[in-house]
């Protein structure tokens, strides 16, 4: 389940950016087994292919299957079509559209300085 850093540099040699026909992703990738491991799909090579966070969670929501011994990989939509390089299945690659700034009820913009992080309480050593 656990991928070696032995298996990963080859994964990184062999898939340099996410598999997903189109994609192009190359950072924060995700070691993906395409016969699951809990399925008794093994950790090999053969049998891991590198994926960006966004395609690998499409993948586990069913919105994409990957199929095939890696490298030969077959992509395939909800709909069983085969994705290609000219489909839609990429991550935005624009940023999100602006949003005005917030406002606070007297007209005051809202601040970095008045984040405050979540900061857990240590529990009472008794």
């Amino acid at each position: 389940r656990t991928i070696s850093r032995r298996l990963r540099r080859a994964l990184e040699h062999r898939d340099s950016c996410c598999v997903v026909p189109g994609c192009g992703a190359t950072r924060g990738l995700h070691a993906h087994h395409i016969i699951h491991w809990e399925d008794g799909g093994p950790t090999e090579l053969d049998n891991v292919v590198l994926v960006c966070p966004y395609h690998h969670r499409a993948h586990h929501r069913g919105e994409i299957t990957i199929t095939g011994p890696a490298p030969n990989i077959t992509v395939t939509d909800d709909d069983g079509e085969r994705l290609t390089g000219a489909s839609l299945a990429r991550p935005p690659s624009t940023p999100p559209p602006a949003v005005a700034p917030y406002r606070g009820p007297t007209g005051e913009r809202a601040s970095w300085w008045w984040y405050e992080p979540f900061r857990p309480q240590p529990p009472p050593s008794n």
